[in-house]
């Protein structure tokens, strides 16, 4: 529905291979379809917390340094969100954010990652709609690791890096980053999962029902527009499934 530009991710101090429910959410709607790039930014829940430990980088390339082309950069999907280590990806020479196109069939791609940290990490991956395709794992850690494969293609997808350190920098919150996805387009295929859309009709009903029901409710002109939002949402989303067959 367009209403966000990215979502912002911090890795959590439970798990050294993003297996939580926000990278796994946010692999749903990516897996769905949705292009949402990841964005860093502190909650500064208590003192445990230094204020820019979880940060987004984003690429403007040669623009002039300012907020509007960073804003633009974020919008455009070339960023990558971290806890400290810099990571660098592409796909056959093309940053996050970009679209790469194949024909029917698929193909094969080179990736490429690099990661530098000043505190180790233990292991850097490639990942296609949220499946790894290619890491690399250093058991003593390493402030430096690069991994270059070539991955096989068959239908529409994403990409995207990551690594993790099994050293923990604050009380909670991993030694980590994610790179934004890069989004590969298979002639006569468009990326879209029947059982995300499932489950995020379940989310949309059940949203709407806490708003309904449980929340604070505003004046009567906010509180309709609230509920469009969910209506317009399982409207669209119907759609979609509609066109791919997907009776419900």
């Amino acid at each position: 529905m367009d209403k966000i530009d990215a979502v912002e991710m911090w890795p959590t101090h439970m798990t050294e291979h993003f297996n939580s429910l926000r990278f796994l959410e946010w692999y749903r709607y990516l897996n769905c379809g949705y292009r949402l790039p990841a964005v860093g930014g502190t909650d500064k829940m208590g003192a445990w917390t230094p204020v820019g430990a979880n940060r987004a980088y984003a690429y403007i390339g040669q623009d002039e340094f300012n907020f509007a082309n960073w804003a633009k950069a974020i919008r455009n999907g070339n960023t990558f969100m971290t806890s400290g280590p810099l990571l660098l990806f592409q796909t056959e020479g093309k940053p996050p954010g970009a679209e790469i196109s194949l024909g029917a069939g698929g193909g094969s791609l080179e990736v490429q990652a690099h990661a530098q940290s000043y505190v180790p990490f233990h292991r850097l991956d490639v990942i296609m709609n949220g499946r790894v395709v290619a890491s690399r794992e250093e058991k003593a850690g390493s402030q430096d690791m690069n991994l270059r494969e070539t991955v096989p293609v068959s239908g529409s997808c994403w990409l995207a890096a990551r690594c993790a350190s099994r050293v923990e920098n604050m009380q909670t919150m991993r030694v980590a980053a994610h790179s934004s996805p890069v989004y590969v387009r298979v002639r006569g295929e468009q990326q879209f999962s029947p059982p995300v859309a499932a489950y995020l009709l379940t989310l949309i009903d059940g949203s709407e029902a806490w708003v309904k029901n449980l929340a604070t409710r505003p004046d009567p002109q906010r509180f309709a527009g609230v509920l469009k939002v969910f209506s317009d949402a399982r409207e669209r989303l119907h759609r979609r499934m509609h066109e791919h067959g997907i009776k419900h």
